[in-house]
């Protein structure tokens, strides 16, 4: 799978954006220039939509007696700027030429421009301050997706001559709420549409910042799902259709054509049915609506291993193919884990030993080969996003801590290599930690981004791997993956939902065998666009369906004694998921009589039978014995 925001890691772990400076003082070189200035630096990001303008103030002190700046290069983040200007404090005009540049780390290129100022002042004297200004307009720093914004800004490296150093950011007030994916905002101040958000340069320096405004995103996936079926009968082909999880919540608005059937798997998967004649081609084409909402996980509420329901222990601590628990991975994990800390602490443990001990290899994105987590361990610097969320899988489960694999779609914005899904296909864990539910980890994205203990709006699944550890694929036979790895999705954001109303369907027929024995067949048809948990109610009775996908038919039949056995009456469909249980579908319960007239009607043919077979046995009793001729 591959981790485009691989690109964003490289970019602003070189820290653009104004902080790689070169001194070039006159009649000295740049090595002796080293020590000779120190630059406080004051940026501000002021983002209107997608365009940000930047301004970036420096305060030169002069450390040295007989020398000056003649020339100063620096970088931009991105390479779409436009109207650069540099002035001194005072208005007068810098010169300044731009040039692009492209450069090339792990494999993966970008641009970027490069600004060369040359200053007209020759400006002496030690402990001397003076000042400048350069401004310009980027498009780039600012990603807007489904009702969401996401402003990034850029690392500070950790420089002698760099001197103070600040960032503002200043966006709409529209934008909504910040959330800090990495260090948190010295300050934070509001004023009329506007908000401004401050950072120092302890929170900047060796971090890069992606501050996410807004609490949700809205997905918009089209699956173009490849059916074909070369063989001589038809067979019966399945395909995945993403699930509801903590934080997101998925409608199913069309599937074209319609399945044969749907249900949802042990780990929340929506699997539709289709048959597929020998010989036939068929594209599943699907709308499929999914709304990711931040969540900021309570880390406080945490309890300790023993809370954990025994259920989820059963199905998600296990060790698999891929998932292997034992030897090393297991003592690892062990080392790492306390059995008397709240079970966060032991998740955070774990977390980050496996951001801090594995490199992601672009490289091996090439002949990407899945290793699992005994592999990953041994061969840390050979490895993507799967072996990630291999590893901290197994070293959760090895610990009795419950951890499954989301795998979809990993947002990467307007720095990504590839306009393809499935180039942007991802996989990342959630852990189960008991008071606070499942929550999202991705220890592919830790390296530059702190994301522990908090959601975002980037993530969107597919599916999730957790009964076992490589399926449901997108397309199966017989429960095995054909291959086909969402090379036909597109996927968009939209501004709102639009949900497809709960029309269930329910009835009832009831089949009177016996006297006080009658045969029900309760039929249902889930017809929203969300997975629900539902009861049949009748007769004073619930019935759990349990949790039923969108278009999922079922079918049940029960045996009824006593004095139901003819009462007709009204049976509901209700959906009890929700916050407050709801009547979806209503119907009146058919009454057939035929299988006891049919019943009876045999009954007393058996008994005329009888009756005339007892007659005629009788009449033959009965009958006079001839006597034979002397």
């Amino acid at each position: 799978m591959r981790l485009t925001r691989t690109v964003l890691r490289i970019l602003f772990s070189l820290s653009l954006a104004g902080l790689i400076i070169i001194f070039l003082p006159h009649g000295v070189t740049n090595s002796d220039a080293a020590g000779g200035f120190v630059l406080d630096t004051h940026v501000n990001y002021q983002v209107n939509g997608t365009t940000t303008q930047v301004s970036e103030q420096y305060t030169v002190t002069n450390q040295t007696p007989r020398q000056f700046l003649t020339q100063i290069s620096l970088t931009t983040p991105v390479s779409t700027i436009s109207g650069v200007s540099a002035r001194y404090s005072d208005g007068g005009n810098i010169p300044v030429a731009s040039s692009p540049q492209t450069s090339n780390q792990s494999g993966i290129s970008y641009n970027y421009q490069n600004l060369t100022l040359n200053f007209p002042r020759q400006i002496y004297g030690q402990d001397r301050t003076w000042s400048f200004t350069v401004t310009y307009s980027a498009t780039g720093l600012v990603e807007a997706h489904g009702g969401a914004h996401t402003v990034y800004v850029p690392a500070v490296q950790a420089d002698s001559d760099q001197g103070d150093y600040t960032v503002r950011v200043d966006v709409p007030s529209s934008f909504g709420t910040a959330h800090f994916q990495g260090p948190m905002a010295s300050q934070i101040t509001t004023s009329n549409d506007r908000q401004d958000l401050d950072f120092n340069k302890t929170a900047l320096v060796g971090h890069s910042l992606a501050l996410s405004f807004g609490d949700e995103s809205i997905y918009s996936v089209n699956f173009n799902f490849p059916l074909s079926n070369p063989g001589l009968v038809t067979q019966t082909e399945e395909v995945t259709l993403p699930p509801n999880l903590n934080n997101q919540q998925v409608h199913i608005q069309s599937l074209d054509p319609e399945p044969v059937n749907t249900h949802v798997d042990a780990d929340g998967n929506i699997l539709a049915d289709y048959r597929v004649a020998p010989g036939q081609h068929i594209t599943v084409k699907t709308v499929v609506v999914g709304q990711v909402n931040y969540l900021d996980y309570n880390l406080a509420a945490s309890g300790k291993a023993s809370a954990i329901p025994p259920d989820l222990v059963k199905q998600y601590t296990g060790a698999t193919q891929y998932w292997q628990t034992g030897g090393q991975v297991g003592a690892v994990a062990k080392s790492l884990d306390n059995p008397n800390a709240p079970v966060i602490d032991n998740v955070r443990a774990m977390y980050n030993y496996v951001v801090q001990h594995l490199t992601y290899n672009p490289n091996k994105i090439k002949f990407n080969i899945r290793q699992g987590s005994t592999k990953a361990l041994a061969d840390p610097t050979n490895v993507v996003c799967l072996e990630y969320s291999d590893l901290l899988i197994a070293m959760l489960r090895s610990q009795g801590i419950p951890a499954r694999m989301p795998i979809g779609y990993g947002y990467s914005g307007n720095l990504k290599a590839s306009a393809s899904v499935v180039d942007s296909l991802h996989s990342w864990v959630e852990a189960y930690v008991p008071g606070i539910g499942w929550m999202t980890l991705d220890p592919t994205w830790g390296e530059k981004f702190d994301l522990f203990g908090q959601s975002d709006l980037d993530h969107f699944a597919f599916a999730v791997w957790g009964s076992k550890d490589q399926l449901p694929a997108p397309v199966m036979i017989n429960g095995q993956d054909t291959g086909y790895q969402y090379e036909q999705t597109t996927l968009s954001y939209i501004d709102s939902l639009q949900t497809v109303p709960n029309g269930g369907k329910i009835s009832l027929t009831r089949r009177p065998l016996l006297p006080f024995v009658s045969l029900d067949e309760l039929k249902v048809s889930a017809t929203g666009d969300q997975p629900g948990a539902y009861t049949a109610q009748h007769d004073g009775q619930n019935v759990s369906l349990g949790t039923l996908a969108p278009g999922q038919h079922v079918t049940k039949y029960k045996i009824v004694f006593g004095k139901r056995w003819k009462t007709a009456g009204v049976i509901d469909l209700i959906e009890t998921g929700k916050t407050q249980s709801l009547v979806v579908a209503r119907a009146t319960t058919k009454l057939i009589y035929r299988p006891l007239e049919a019943a009876a009607g045999f009954l007393l043919l058996g008994l005329a039978l009888v009756i005339v077979l007892r007659l005629r046995l009788r009449k033959a009793k009965n009958r006079p014995t001839e006597r034979p001729h002397l």
